[in-house]
C-alpha cells in the first residue's frame, strides 16, 4: 500500500477519529456524537477502550520496533484487537517512531519500510529531529502528526488523548506528553483539529476563562504568567518526588535484592 492509496481511503469520510487507548475515553459516546461518515483509527491495545465489536469503518495501527522487524506488542494484543472488529479494518499501519535527535543529524535517505504490515509510517524520516532529544513519541502523537502535516484534507478528531496519567492505564516516561499536548494543541487553535470531549462538554479552558476575566492583558502576557506559575508549581513537585524518591530508597534495595532471586 503507497501512502497515495491510504490517502484515497481517508478522503472517503467526513471525519478521521484518533481513538486512544485512554480510560478517559468512551467509544460509545464517541460513535454517537461523531458523522455518520467517520473513519475510526485504532491501536493494537484496542481491548482496554473497546467491550463489545465495533461495527464501523477502522483502521488498526500497530508500533514497530527494531526498525520495523518486530512488532512492539505480542500477539496475544492482535489476537485480542482482531476479535474486536465486526469487520476487517480498511487497513493496518506500522509505525515507526524511534527516540528524537538533535538538531543537525543528518536525515534519513529514504523511509523505512517493514514487511509486517500493508503501510508504514515512518516517524523519523517525515518529521526528522522535531521530537525532543532522548524522549519517543506516543504511537497515537506520531499518528495524529502524520495526518495533519500530510493528509491536508483529513479533518480529525482526538478522542481521549488527555495526556493526563490516570488510576487504571500507565503513562511511559520515555513519551514527553507536555510536548505532545503543546503540539497539538496549536493544531487545535490552527483550526486543524479537535478534541471529542471538549466538543461534547463545550468547557473554555483555564486560560481562555482568564483572557476573557482581563480584557485588556493580551494572550502572550497572560501565557508568560502562567509558563511562570507552572515552573514554580513543577519545582516544587519535583523536590516532592525528591523526597518520595530518598524516603523509599531502602524499600526499593529490598525489592531489588530479591529480584534477583526470581528469574
Amino acid at each position: 500500500m503507497e501512502v497515495r492509496d491510504l490517502e484515497t481511503i481517508l478522503s472517503e469520510y467526513e471525519m478521521v477519529a484518533l481513538i486512544a487507548n485512554s480510560e478517559g475515553v468512551d467509544v460509545e459516546a464517541v460513535s454517537r456524537g461523531l458523522p455518520e461518515r467517520t473513519l475510526y483509527i485504532f491501536f493494537t491495545g484496542c481491548a482496554k477502550v473497546l467491550a463489545r465489536p465495533f461495527d464501523k469503518d477502522a483502521i488498526l495501527c500497530h508500533r514497530l520496533v527494531s526498525g520495523g522487524t518486530r512488532f512492539l506488542k505480542s500477539k496475544k494484543h492482535f489476537d485480542k484487537a482482531y476479535a474486536l472488529f465486526s469487520r476487517p479494518p480498511r487497513a493496518e499501519i506500522g509505525v515507526l517512531a524511534d527516540r528524537g535527535v538533535p538538531e543537525g543529524t543528518p536525515g534519513m535517505t529514504a523511509p523505512r519500510r517493514s514487511a509486517l504490515v500493508p503501510y508504514t509510517l515512518d516517524f523519523d524520516y517525515v518529521f526528522g529531529s522535531l521530537y525532543p532529544v532522548g524522549r519517543m513519541p506516543t504511537t497515537g502523537f506520531a499518528v495524529a502528526l502524520w495526518l495533519l502535516e500530510r493528509a491536508s484534507h483529513a479533518n480529525v478528531c482526538l478522542c481521549g488523548f488527555t495526556g493526563v496519567a490516570g488510576m487504571q492505564f500507565n503513562m511511559h516516561v520515555e513519551h514527553d506528553w507536555t510536548f505532545e499536548q503543546i503540539m497539538l494543541r496549536c493544531f487545535v487553535k490552527r483550526g486543524r483539529l479537535r478534541f471529542f470531549e471538549e466538543g461534547v462538554s463545550g468547557p473554555a479552558g483555564t486560560l481562555e476563562r482568564i483572557c476573557r476575566h482581563f480584557p485588556e492583558l493580551n494572550e502572550s502576557t497572560i501565557a508568560l504568567i502562567a509558563s511562570n506559575v507552572l515552573a514554580n508549581r513543577y519545582t516544587g513537585m519535583e523536590r516532592q518526588v525528591a523526597r518520595l524518591w530518598a524516603s523509599t530508597k531502602l524499600e526499593r534495595r529490598i525489592r531489588a535484592f530479591f529480584k534477583r532471586f526470581s528469574r
